[in-house]
């Protein structure tokens, strides 16, 4: 019998985990709702913000919560690079082929990740002083607490940038219709490079304020891929506000179902949720309406 301190406490963590799972879902509905690109890439993507966080921590003893800006930066860089050079060639060509070239990018990442850092886990620490908050019947760790909230604040970022910016009004557009996109002058083109480069900066954030909470080592990208995955579908695509939902009930099945049948099982319940989400409601709890 598993105490009810012990429940309450996996939920508390549970719902400060989904904000951090929250961000890295949105990148990858973003690209899956606008280019219709499934990012099998996605989780290394979010292995490579995760150690630039982790070296500058170990270079320097600069926070995470810094290093996340220059992955942040880098990361754009990178999907912004990788769509002009790579998938251009490929998008609009067919669902497969986009696949193909990012699951050899995603091995092509994870192999060079264990060539140049090796295979062992590595982690940051928040480098911030204190303990967490205990509010008595519960306790929240203080690198928790903090990476959800900055992950809450980059979703309403996101979330305001699609809203209420011209750029943000074009990705919409280009996601409803991209020929009527078009005919309305904007340049799909340059909304894709857009897209993929704000997805895989995304990724990026999330990575390096995963590090602090989890180590990291360069295998970690399937797992999270898969954790995104879930997220995703049952959110809804292209739903900011499902995709937030569905991360915190993520984040805490995911706990509990370590409480209860221990922690080998934590992704098997992620897995669970994907597949009986797909069965029942394939378009997600808040519907393929998007956007918003």
């Amino acid at each position: 019998m598993v105490a009810s301190d012990l429940v309450v406490q996996s939920v508390a963590n549970g719902l400060l985990l989904g904000g951090i799972y929250a961000l890295a879902a949105l990148g990858l509905s973003l690209v899956f709702g606008i280019m219709d690109v499934v990012n099998l890439a996605h989780g290394h993507m979010l292995m490579v913000g995760a150690y630039i966080a982790i070296l500058i921590f170990a270079a320097t003893g600069i926070t995470p919560l810094v290093g996340m800006f220059l992955a942040i930066a880098l990361m754009f860089g990178f999907g912004v690079l990788l769509q002009k050079v790579l998938l251009q060639h490929v998008v609009d060509e067919g669902l497969e082929q986009p696949i193909i070239v990012l699951f050899g990018l995603a091995l092509v990442l994870q192999n060079v990740g264990r060539i140049l850092l090796g295979g062992d886990a590595r982690t940051a620490d928040l480098g911030i002083p204190g303990n967490g908050f205990d509010l008595g019947f519960v306790f929240l760790s203080l690198p928790r607490t903090v990476t959800f909230v900055v992950s809450v604040l980059l979703i309403v970022a996101t979330w305001a940038l699609l809203q209420y910016t011209k750029t943000g009004q074009a990705i919409r557009a280009t996601a409803q219709n991209r020929t009527a996109a078009k005919y309305m002058g904007i340049d799909t083109d340059r909304i894709y490079v857009i897209t993929l480069g704000i997805g895989t900066a995304l990724a990026g954030a999330a990575g390096a304020l995963l590090s602090m909470i989890f180590p990291i080592d360069p295998y970690v990208g399937w797992s999270y891929l898969l954790t995104t995955f879930a997220v995703v579908v049952l959110g809804g695509v292209g739903s900011v506000l499902g995709t937030l939902v569905g991360g915190l009930v993520i984040g805490v099945s995911e706990n509990l179902g370590a409480l209860f049948l221990g922690g080998g099982y934590r992704n098997v319940v992620s897995l669970l949720i994907f597949l009986g989400v797909l069965l029942v409601r394939p378009q997600g709890l808040f519907g393929s309406g998007g956007g918003s």
